[in-house]
């Protein structure tokens, strides 16, 4: 189970997977996967993209954020900046030498992947978010409103759940959101952008896609919204690759 130490900490580490095309020695393009909340790196949109990616001649990247799968971490102990610690020690570690870094964010990992490259433009040829969180903590303490929120604050934690997983989240998760809102990551964020969303998508409201697509000056930047799809769109899997290949290759990145 290969592991990526993060630097200064030795009893924290990254679990991932890189894998090559057949028959080749490294390639230009990497496909890097940053999967949602309380998920993994081995779920099957995943294991589906690398196959897909692997066949017509890039290398896919891997990793379970901490806290998740195979990681060191709790899930308590969650934020949006401890994600982007997590892609930089992954791409330090294991992406160099490729000349396009294509980024697969979905849901939790859509908003990370977005943040990333709005941050390090010069190291990410596009991304390919997948039903993205671009504001999921936002309309968390909307939902939540003051009461709720003084509670969760109190606590220290809160548990969500629906009908694909039960996680407890730290409130630390919040006060660091608070660095990370839609309207900064649409001033600073260029980069090309292929965004996919069901439309009955019940954790993640397709409308906050369109809404992003309609402010962000990214360019090239195009949704695709799922008729029917949820959140996971696992069962449109296929149609998912099919769309991110044809745009990578319109961007001369496969």
């Amino acid at each position: 189970m290969p592991r990526i130490r993060l630097p200064g900490r030795t009893d924290e580490y990254i679990d991932f997977t890189l894998t090559l095309p057949k028959g080749r020695r490294k390639p230009d393009s990497l496909a890097i996967y940053l999967h949602g909340f309380s998920s993994h790196h081995r779920g099957e949109k995943a294991l589906y993209f690398r196959d897909r990616f692997n066949e017509i001649g890039a290398a896919f990247l891997a990793f379970d954020h901490r806290g998740h799968g195979n990681s060191s971490g709790r899930m308590e102990e969650l934020t949006v900046t401890r994600n982007l610690e997590d892609i930089e020690t992954v791409l330090t570690s294991q992406g160099a030498g490729f000349k396009h870094r294509i980024l697969i964010g979905s849901s939790m990992g859509g908003q990370t992947a977005a943040w990333y490259a709005a941050r390090h433009p010069d190291r990410i040829a596009a991304n390919l978010l997948i039903a993205p969180g671009f504001g999921f903590l936002e309309r968390r303490m909307s939902d939540l409103g003051p009461n709720g929120l003084e509670m969760f604050r109190t606590e220290g934690k809160m548990t969500i759940k629906n009908e694909w997983i039960e996680a407890t989240i730290g409130w630390a998760l919040l006060e660091d959101g608070r660095q990370y809102p839609v309207k900064k990551l649409l001033s600073d964020y260029r980069t090309p952008t292929l965004i996919l969303h069901g439309t009955e998508d019940e954790a993640v409201p397709f409308e906050d896609s369109v809404d992003f697509a309609r402010q962000s000056s990214a360019r090239p930047l195009e949704l695709l919204l799922i008729a029917g799809g949820d959140h996971r769109l696992t069962d449109h899997k296929e149609n998912l690759f099919l769309t991110m290949q044809t745009f990578c290759k319109r961007l001369g990145l496969l």
